[in-house]
């Protein structure tokens, strides 16, 4: 090693629900499968377009709120439920996937959510550059209460 080389992490370990995406999956009605179309740089909203979100499918029923939706969960101001990163977290996401320093940093993500199927459809639809999804990105996972899980996040 000389005085120029950078030492890098090995795996870089990232939680989902309320740490990259939100809303957390449990708050959801049912299954994100729909994608969500934008600007995948969100520093650039004339940046390639590419899946930034999944939304749950609409259930809707009679109700007396003004949009006609009641499930009982997260929406947003549309009254629709759509998965989105953080931009700072898409940010870090795109700076992993293209800057070559961090080739050899394999990722990783842990989470402890209640719907661990909900969250496999995010990390296999949401694009973080073109053609390359979280998925394709992702080395390890560890998604559910199933397993070694501890309190201790270190």
């Amino acid at each position: 090693n000389s005085n120029n080389d950078v030492l890098m992490p090995s795996m870089i370990v990232f939680d989902l629900d309320d740490c990259l995406w939100t809303p957390e999956m449990h708050e959801l009605s049912g299954m994100p499968s729909i994608p969500v179309e934008g600007p995948l740089d969100p520093s650039d909203n004339n940046s390639e377009l590419g899946t930034v979100g999944m939304k749950v499918p609409s259930r809707r029923r009679r109700g007396n709120n003004n949009k006609g939706f009641d499930w009982g969960g997260y929406a947003n101001d549309d009254g629709e439920e759509v998965v989105e990163l953080y931009p700072g977290a898409r940010l870090v996401l795109r700076e992993l996937a293209t800057n070559p320093k961090y080739a050899a940093v394999k990722i990783a993500v842990a989470s402890s959510s209640l719907e661990p199927s909900y969250s496999c459809a995010c990390i296999n639809g949401i694009e973080i550059v073109d053609d390359v999804t979280m998925e394709d990105m992702i080395s390890y996972s560890q998604i559910g209460r199933e397993g070694q899980l501890t309190s201790r996040k270190t």
